[in-house]
């Protein structure tokens, strides 16, 4: 009788999940369950998501939910395992049996049916969840501020860049499931380097293994289609009283070009539309070039070879071949840390800090080069820099014109903390810049006139070849003015 009533529960015959590991499984389950109903609601109401809420929320909780959901037949299976040996039935304990489902038993009905509903519902919550945390996976949040102090410099550089509205995952992943997965397989490294603090400051670039750039640059870039030339114009001042305005104009030769638009020209003419490159890199940074080949369009082959940076025909055989993309010049597209000079210019330029201070320029410039331990001293050193500065040598300046002193401290500070990260040792001089040859050797890495193929032939090193030679105007600045807005 005992046994009818109770469809599986004999006496001496524990319940199925009477164990300690099964008990732990249901309270694991029951407690994530109702921390992501509870977390669900308050998202509903209106409470404003993180990084680390959705990190709980779409990433840990469902972990926990579904190791609980395991750990219940798990300890059932230990606990019948163990009620079977030899030293149980000693004990008189009898084996656990399997439940037994009469559905002509209302009672076992309405559980039954209670079952299929919580069951569909927990697999709908599940999938609901996995579905937001694959695309939370994917935000720029996740990417750029779950590991805030790692990733600062390069979230804060990617907010002001002209690719501030492109997703992190779409130049560094891409499309397709292989590359998602190989990015949350190295995601995990990256994940315990920073749990035990062993990440490198500042983050090594180039990236290793980095997608090419005809999956992810060229989805929007095309290089047959950005031909032609364009005219660059660049705003720069100069470190006098009156910071003088300059403007530097130049012709940049773009090129490009394929069947439809005629021979490839200029600058684009490196990229794979009928050349192919291919380089040796004698350093981590690509920034040492000692040999080059180049394949036509016909198939002809040449190889250049540094004179000064010989290498023998092992280390050639040996070595990594890359065949150049759009990476190997604009290898900063995104996360680009500005030279105090630039952002000062840019400050000015826009009408942040205003130009008729004298020596703004020079001063701002000196105070944000020289180094500091952390953020907090260099907002202090930039606001008693340039308040004494004026203070003790322009004191009519100093008292007349105080709001536009604290404008131009304000907008130095900013600059300074959107281009220099002393926690993670980055700042403007940190990586190489490809584009050009301003700061870094850029095109000179192979365009300076010390590549040679066996032919005599060499990489030439004339200004032309990318751009007409710049013409220089200068204007004086002027006296007066009112305090700059947005500082």
């Amino acid at each position: 009788m005992a046994e009818k009533e109770g469809g599986n529960r004999a006496a001496g015959r524990p319940s199925m999940v009477s164990n300690p590991i099964s008990s732990m499984g249901v309270l694991l389950a029951v407690a994530a369950l109702a921390s992501i109903i509870f977390i669900l609601l308050v998202e509903f109401i209106g409470g404003r998501e993180t990084p680390y809420i959705g990190v709980l929320l779409y990433l840990a909780l469902p972990s926990i939910f579904a190791l609980g959901l395991v750990l219940i037949p798990i300890g059932m299976l230990l606990l019948r395992r163990r009620l079977r040996s030899p030293e149980a039935m000693a004990a008189g304990l009898a084996p656990t049996r399997f439940p037994v489902l009469d559905l002509n038993d209302a009672r076992q009905r309405m559980g039954f049916l209670f079952f299929i509903i919580a069951t569909l519902a927990f697999v709908a919550l599940l999938s609901g969840l996995s579905y937001r945390a694959y695309g939370f996976m994917e935000s720029v949040e996740f990417c750029g501020q779950l590991c805030h102090k790692v990733m600062a410099p390069e979230f804060t550089a990617y907010q002001s860049s002209p690719h501030a509205r492109v997703t992190c995952v779409s130049c560094h992943i891409g499309a397709g499931a292989d590359w998602f997965v190989r990015s949350k397989l190295s995601g995990v490294r990256q994940v315990l380097a920073v749990a035990f603090n062993t990440y490198p400051r500042p983050i090594s670039a180039p990236i290793r293994d980095l997608r090419p750039a005809r999956e992810t640059c060229e989805t929007c870039h095309w290089p047959e289609k950005f031909f032609g030339d364009q005219v660059v114009t660049k705003v720069r001042y100069l470190p006098d009283e009156a910071n003088s305005e300059q403007r530097l104009t130049l012709t940049i030769k773009t090129g490009g070009g394929g069947k439809e638009l005629g021979i490839p020209s200029g600058i684009h003419w490196h990229m794979n539309i009928s050349n192919e490159i291919d380089y040796i890199a004698t350093d981590r940074e690509r920034q040492q070039i000692p040999w080059v080949r180049q394949k036509d369009s016909e198939g002809r082959v040449t190889v250049y070879v540094a004179k000064d940076v010989p290498l023998t025909p092992d280390q050639i055989d040996r070595a990594e071949k890359r065949t150049m993309d759009c990476m190997d010049c604009h290898n900063r597209p995104t996360h680009n840390f500005r030279t105090p000079d630039e952002a000062v210019d840019r400050a000015l330029n826009a009408g942040k800090i205003d130009r008729t201070l004298p020596y703004v320029k020079r001063e701002a410039v000196k105070v944000m080069s020289q180094s500091y331990s952390d953020t907090d001293k260099a907002f202090r050193a930039i606001d008693q820099s340039l308040t004494s500065f004026y203070r003790q040598s322009y004191p009519e300046v100093y008292i007349g014109r105080g709001a536009w002193i604290e404008a131009a401290v304000s907008e130095v500070q900013q600059a300074y903390a959107t281009s220099v990260f002393p926690g993670m040792n980055v700042d403007s001089k940190t990586y190489a810049d490809n584009i050009g040859h301003q700061r870094t050797p850029g095109c000179f890495r192979c365009h300076d006139g010390k590549h040679v193929s066996p032919a005599g032939k060499v990489i030439r090193q004339e200004c032309g070849t990318c751009h007409t030679m710049p013409s220089v105007v200068e204007t004086p600045g002027r006296q007066g003015g009112k305090p700059a807005s947005g500082g």
